[in-house]
């Protein structure tokens, strides 16, 4: 068993104490520890949408054979603001309108210049749904629109495939609270009852950053903290402080681990 694998059967096993004890309360308290190179809190690069390519004025992204691509991609992002959005009806599922005679009626519809009415104006008028989203209601899949500072998009994490670690971006999430919101969001898809929360209706977790493998290199406020901790964070140091595999890869030292256990 290497070093790796003995810090985190440690630190599993203390996990499932805690969770043993847990158990014994109606709702349980669980504590999530992070550990170096681990796989689970890594994220896909965020790559420049071709939504923001094209404000731009650059080259969009298209298949390897040059043909457009089919969709943009999304991100999990957060709203900075309410916006209201008109969502087509039956579009759930293929078969949602074969089952029309069942449903309530639409908010309104929308005409062909995409003008809302209360009442349908036409026959080729879109039957609506009108919500406002809002920040406060999570994570929602968004085209990503940043750039690099000097104009270029990005296409990895990093700013050039051979550029050194203070011109990428960190893509292991600093703790394991970001993966678990986005599983409780449905970002990567709804539970077998077709709704989200499939964690948090269950228990609480507590994020530890055991050796973690994404840090803060420009340090974190204690208010902005998202694990288990009661000051300030300071600025953190590649392979002294957290341990990724990518884009540059570091593995934890003996002191380390032996700290974390």
């Amino acid at each position: 068993m290497n070093k790796n694998s003995t810090i985190l059967l440690g630190l599993y096993l203390l996990s499932c104490v805690y969770l043993s004890a847990a158990l014994a309360q109606d709702r349980p308290r669980i504590a999530v520890f992070s550990g170096p190179n681990a796989t689970i809190q890594n994220s896909v690069p965020l790559v420049s949408s071709n939504k923001v390519r094209a404000k731009e004025g650059l080259p969009l992204l298209v298949n390897p054979d040059g043909s457009p691509v089919r969709f943009d991609h999304l991100a999990p992002q957060r709203l900075a603001a309410p916006v209201e959005v008109l969502i087509e009806q039956f579009t759930g599922h293929p078969l949602e309108n074969d089952a029309s005679q069942l449903y309530g009626p639409p908010d309104g519809y929308v005409d062909i210049g995409g003008t809302f009415y209360a009442t349908r104006q036409s026959p080729g008028d879109k039957p609506v749904y009108r919500v406002t989203l809002r920040p406060e209601d999570g994570l929602y899949l968004l085209p990503y629109m940043a750039m690099q500072a000097n104009g270029s998009p990005w296409d990895g994490s990093c700013a050039l495939g051979d550029a050194p670690p203070e011109r990428c971006r960190q893509s292991f999430y600093p703790d394991a609270s970001r993966a678990f919101e986005e599983i409780d969001r449905g970002v990567n898809g709804r539970n077998g009852r077709g709704t989200a929360n499939p964690l948090s209706s269950r228990a609480d977790f507590d994020f530890y950053r055991a050796v973690p493998p994404g840090g803060y290199t420009q340090g974190l406020t204690e208010e902005k903290r998202t694990d288990t901790g009661d000051r300030a964070i300071s600025p953190e140091i590649l392979g002294e402080d957290f341990f990724p595999y990518e884009p540059h890869g570091r593995d934890p030292r003996l002191q380390d681990l032996a700290r974390a256990a």
